[in-house]
């Protein structure tokens, strides 16, 4: 299980002293010289399955002993491992006291009972107790503003059976679904379970039950990237899970992948909430990011959003995508067919992810964008009935 540090490789000099409660006393693996993910051939960050639940601690012996020591197991539940990490928590939130309006103002959204499932109710000032929220580029006031932009925009513009899909049922609104190869693909949409303050809500897709990629985001205010100031959806975290799920889908969408599945979703809810542009996070700025894996993480994040039409902001932490998409013309693509194919799988699954959502929309301002102007940006000669 997660700790809530992201550990990428060894622990380093700059770490901060609070460091060590996570990894002597949360149970989790502790920092090693290899990362928990790698970068695959086609530039997808995959994780590697780490579910262990306890930490060996193998004794000194002299270089002269013959007989090896075998190491010795400590255990901790994950209720007694969360008692210890509550009074941490409890002093990294308590810097909110320093922003009264600010507290009071997230105090009013009564965002602790909505959008809280009993499993992480211990770990609501997310956005205080970690190192980041988001990005590496947010200062602490910003880290708050966040976190009040994204709850505001949620209340404001969704309903009740929204709230009850995304935020407290375990299988999230599904956006998408198809039956191909007698197997079941979903993409569904949930508050994040598992690292929240790397993005308050995940575009997950599945095989059957089993999830092979998420991307993160939260709505923040553009004002944060000297753009106008009205909420955006800030993209801020891309990962694919490595399971022979992850082999079939590949198999059943040939020269497709994962993250462009989520993203399309993505598109579709950007299009029912009426947003013409959308912040990607810089690799550089993602919590994660390291710069021995500079490479793996600027193909899954700078790339992949340019290969969409996003351009780098001025203030350098983020790119801009526009909505819908500006995709290469197909006269300038080398295999029109395949492309073709990969195009109408995504339109289809950002237009179903627009109809999901605004059947839960609320608040009909700014109006939603027309489906017809995604189907021109992706070229697919699909014209809508």
């Amino acid at each position: 299980m997660d700790c809530g540090l992201r550990h990428t490789g060894a622990r380093p000099a700059t770490a901060p002293a609070e460091a060590w409660l996570y990894v002597i006393h949360c149970g989790c693996r502790p920092p090693s010289t290899e990362p928990p993910f790698y970068i695959d051939g086609e530039g997808e960050r995959i994780d590697d399955e780490q579910d262990e639940e306890s930490l060996s601690n193998s004794p000194a012996f002299s270089a002269g002993s013959a007989a090896a020591v075998r190491p010795r197991k400590f255990t901790l539940t994950w209720e007694a491992r969360e008692s210890l990490l509550v009074p941490v928590r409890v002093i990294a939130a308590s810097r909110i006291l320093r922003f009264p309006l600010k507290l009071r103002r997230l105090w009013s959204l009564n965002f602790m009972s909505p959008y809280f499932s009993g499993n992480n109710k211990r770990d609501t000032f997310f956005f205080l107790t970690h190192h980041y929220y988001l990005s590496k580029a947010f200062s602490l006031a910003q880290r708050i503003d966040c976190a009040v932009a994204h709850y505001s925009f949620e209340g404001e513009n969704y309903g009740p059976a929204y709230h009850g899909s995304v935020y407290r049922s375990t299988h999230g609104l599904v956006l998408w679904h198809r039956i191909a190869d007698e197997t079941r693909y979903t993409v569904s949409l949930c508050a994040t379970e598992d690292n929240r303050y790397e993005g308050d809500l995940s575009v997950l897709c599945f095989v059957n039950d089993t999830r092979i990629c998420r991307v993160s985001f939260s709505y923040v205010h553009g004002s944060l990237f000297g753009l106008r100031p009205e909420h955006t959806m800030f993209v801020t975290r891309s990962q694919t899970d490595r399971n022979p799920e992850l082999e079939g889908f590949r198999d059943s969408f040939k020269q497709n992948s994962p993250p462009y599945f989520c993203l399309a979703a993505v598109f579709g809810i950007a299009m029912a909430n009426g947003m013409s542009a959308i912040v990607m996070i810089k690799d550089e700025a993602q919590i994660a990011y390291e710069p021995r894996y500079a490479a793996g993480f600027r193909n899954s994040y700078s790339a992949l959003w340019k290969a969409f039409g996003a351009q780098e902001l001025v203030e350098g932490s983020a790119y801009i995508m526009p909505i819908p998409p500006k995709l290469t013309p197909l006269a300038g693509v080398e295999h029109k067919n395949r492309a073709l194919a990969r195009r109408r799988n995504w339109l289809e699954i950002a237009l179903s992810a627009r109809r999901v959502m605004l059947q839960g929309r609320t608040n009909r301002g700014p109006p939603p964008i027309d489906g017809e102007a995604l189907a021109h940006s992706f070229c697919t000669g699909y014209t809508l009935q």
